[in-house]
């Protein structure tokens, strides 16, 4: 599931529901992609508002699927105690999109839920839920193509890829660069040698980390190989990488997406997991849910019981608020002055 906060640090826009194109045109902005074969939740109310998309299951999937659906939706829907919730199935499969629609409906009423809308839409027509027969048959011709909530994401900075693979290949490694950051390290003397260990080296390295993060976040610049090389192999140490952790916050958390985006993409892959989970994490607290689970499963590739992973995969699943969980305690906490 991709559970979307909205999108900082850059003034977050407001976008105004008035009609189903405008639904149809917002949901790939808060979801970071155009969404295929899915069903994309909005919620704009509750203790804690939040977006999420999952994928729809196949056709030959049993009803109980549908309800597996529907529940994951539902389960943080219910928990942040949202009023009111839209629907739109990127689908042109009728057949699937009635079972898990169904499924939602159920659930909705037996939460007290308002369902605002329900669309269902094919790119090029779409067919509203909550209508009646003659309407859910024939639908409505729609073109989003120039929205105006389009260029309101790109006034924002906000990126919407073509579809998910567009997104999972954003954080496909770079084998170029990964070359030379493993030049980097042999020259170095880093290949072969242990991360940081004592408390001393801890704190060096930690403060090192700090200062160099903070440099390139403020000046939104590409850091050298030998600088990619150095940052990956010190924050394999949990407290290093800690350092860097807790520079990370909704204010400007876009800058560090982009510098633990370029870092993960460098490095060799074993040395992926601690630059993974840190773009995961910048990731959800700039809002973008879809690149966070990707930064997950990217770092579980390698480490799949990587403990920062697991902590972000179940603020996702549970559609935590960003600003609701933070480092656990300050990095160098009982290091040497």
């Amino acid at each position: 599931m991709t559970s979307m906060p909205a999108a900082v640090p850059d003034p977050t826009p407001t976008f105004r529901v008035r009609s189903p194109d405008d639904l149809i045109a917002l949901a790939p902005v808060v979801i970071g992609f155009h969404p295929a074969d899915s069903v994309v939740m909005l919620a704009s109310d509750g203790e804690r508002p939040f977006h999420a998309r999952l994928d729809l299951p196949p056709r030959s999937a049993g009803r109980d699927v549908a309800g597996e659906v529907a529940e994951m939706l539902l389960a943080p829907a219910r928990r942040h105690r949202v009023r009111g919730l839209a629907f739109v199935f990127f689908s042109e499969d009728e057949v699937t999109v009635r079972r898990v629609w169904s499924a939602l409906r159920h659930g909705t009423d037996r939460a007290g839920i308002h369902v605002q809308d329900a669309l269902r839409v094919d790119g090029r027509r779409y067919y509203p839920l909550l209508a009646g027969a003659r309407l859910r048959e024939v639908g409505v011709a729609y073109d989003v193509s120039a929205h105006p909530f389009q260029a309101e994401a790109v006034l924002h900075g906000l990126v919407v890829e073509r579809d998910r693979e567009a997104l999972v290949a954003s954080v496909v490694p770079d084998e170029t660069a990964q070359q030379g950051v493993e030049a980097a390290l042999s020259g170095a003397g880093l290949v072969d040698r242990d991360p940081p260990a004592t408390g001393a080296d801890r704190r060096r390295w930690g403060e090192w980390v700090r200062g160099l993060v903070a440099r390139h976040v403020a000046s939104r610049s590409r850091l050298s190989d030998d600088d990619v090389a150095r940052l990956a192999w010190a924050v394999q140490d949990l407290r290093v990488r800690d350092a860097a952790w807790e520079l990370i916050s909704r204010p400007g958390a876009r800058p560090h997406q982009e510098l633990w985006l370029d870092v993960a993409r460098r490095v060799p892959d074993r040395l992926v997991a601690a630059p993974a989970a840190l773009l995961g994490w910048s990731a959800w607290q700039a809002g973008n849910g879809a690149l966070a689970w990707i930064a997950v499963d990217r770092c579980r590739e390698v480490e799949p019981a990587y403990g920062l992973a697991a902590i972000l995969a179940r603020c996702l699943e549970q559609a935590l608020a960003p600003d609701s969980v933070t480092c656990p305690a300050a990095w160098d906490e009982g290091l040497p002055a």
